[in-house]
């Protein structure tokens, strides 16, 4: 006997996290500190927020450059989906 089951069965979140998506998730961080930072002292907000993002550019270049994606990581990460 089959079970039949519709399209949005199937459809869900990815089980694990990536090291990209967890990169991606930490790059409103340091923004969002400098911000803080620049509202809570006498430093100029474009200061702060310009100092704040050069954590995000630091890892960006890392991340699509130093450890960017293989195919060998695609096809991992395919097959387990």
């Amino acid at each position: 006997m089959s079970v039949r089951t519709t399209r949005s069965d199937s459809i869900g979140l990815p089980t694990t996290t990536s090291r990209y998506d967890l990169l991606l998730a930490l790059f409103p961080v340091p923004l969002l500190l400098g911000a803080f930072v620049s509202a809570m002292t006498s430093i100029p907000t474009a200061v702060g927020i310009g100092v704040g993002s050069v954590p995000p550019a630091v890892v960006f270049w890392y991340a699509i450059s130093v450890a960017a994606p293989t195919e060998r990581e695609k096809r991992v990460s395919e097959r387990s989906a």
